[in-house]
């Protein structure tokens, strides 16, 4: 079942003839296996490695692929960047506050603590240690 769940997400998803002229839009009408919340959160990392981080259209279907293997392996997206692979870095959420119990990028973290100026869980705002 998993398995043919995973194939008509990836049937469904397409993008413009147009491109590069028009940027890449991922569009599904199905969602099978995942919620809608939860893709469109992947088309949001997938359209922010391409606009904002030189990605390839191949970067952007490797990014879906991992998030949805690590999706059907229990593996949560990152509260940050909303996806479960980090786009440059590869990496799976690995740092957990100890009073949430979300889990970051550690990327992802960084950045939040630079352009915060604080060390506060993004989530519950309790001290990161």
């Amino acid at each position: 079942p998993l398995r043919r769940q995973r194939q008509m997400c990836i049937r469904d998803s397409s993008m413009p003839h147009s491109y590069p002229l028009k940027s890449v839009n991922f569009v599904s009408s199905h969602y099978m296996g995942v919620t809608e919340q939860t893709w469109r959160k992947w088309v949001l990392s997938m359209t922010t490695l391409l606009l904002t981080q030189d990605g390839t259209i191949l970067d952007a279907v490797l990014l879906w692929k991992h998030n949805l293997d690590r999706h059907f392996e229990g593996v949560d997206v990152c509260p940050i960047c909303y996806s479960i692979i980090h786009a440059s870095n590869y990496s799976i959420p690995n740092l957990a506050c100890k009073t949430c119990k979300n889990k970051y990028h550690s990327a992802c973290l960084y950045k939040w603590f630079l352009t915060s100026k604080k060390n506060l869980c993004p989530l519950c705002k309790t001290p990161f240690n």
